[in-house]
């Protein structure tokens, strides 16, 4: 019952990142030189991903979807920008950088889970020290900050998933499949560009980052945050007894 309410209410929602999607990897424009028709086409399936959260915004989560929204937006000027990547690279790493920083607001700070925060500290200085050799002046300072912030982000995601308290929830699956397909996303990205070329890169990064941003975007639905109380609740009686 709780499926097919979710499917008839999220489906047609889903419509339009779906078909702009199969569009651009249809057309292909990442192979057209720097145009608006290409950012047009890059940052499509991204602003039908705003619309979708639009549609959940005055839900009881409004906080919280305020700023997703806010992440995605700041996503797609940063899509824009890396289009013209030989004068606008740093400036679509500092907009992609704003809308990390954004998710992890809207993640919170609780629970804690330092074994997580642990495993990711362990993974950014590992990434880091992989890419350093192909950073140069100021990427050397602005690589490590962003692989800090998205690490950041994905230890939030995780942590709040709760799996083994029981209290997780599929929003919550969503938003943290969503941070580490973005972190793959990325490192792939980084690898073609400051390491060494990455075969069908264009491929697995954008395929990566739009389910990233999905997931994250799913995370929204108001459906859920009746699901949170009720698991809330339930575990919350669990320790009553």
């Amino acid at each position: 019952m709780m499926r097919n309410r979710l499917i008839k209410s999220v489906g047609p929602k889903l419509l339009p990142f779906l078909l702009s999607s199969i569009v651009y990897f249809a057309l292909q424009p990442q192979k057209w030189e720097p145009s608006p028709y290409r950012i047009f086409f890059k940052c499509l399936p991204i602003v039908s991903l705003c619309f979708f959260v639009l549609s959940y915004y005055f839900s009881i989560k409004k906080r919280y979807s305020s700023l997703i929204l806010f992440g995605l937006i700041l996503s797609c000027v940063g899509d824009a920008c890396l289009i013209y990547c030989e004068n606008f690279f740093i400036h679509g790493l500092l907009f992609f950088a704003m809308a990390h920083l954004t998710y992890i607001i809207a993640f919170g700070v609780s629970p804690a889970k330092w074994s997580v925060l642990c495993v990711c500290g362990f993974l950014g200085l590992s990434i880091y020290l992989f890419m350093l050799p192909g950073l140069q002046n100021e990427m050397i300072f602005l690589g490590g900050l962003y692989i800090l912030l998205i690490l950041i982000m994905a230890w939030r995601a995780v942590a709040r998933l709760q799996v083994f308290e029981k209290m997780w929830t599929w929003t919550k699956i969503c938003a943290t499949v969503g941070a580490i397909l973005f972190c793959i996303s990325d490192f792939v990205l980084a690898v073609n560009k400051f390491r060494f070329p990455v075969p069908y890169h264009q491929e697995i990064i954008m395929g990566t980052y739009y389910t990233a941003q999905l997931g994250l975007a799913l995370s929204v639905v108001e459906l859920s945050s009746r699901g949170d109380e009720n698991t809330t609740q339930v575990c919350s009686k669990k320790k009553e007894n």
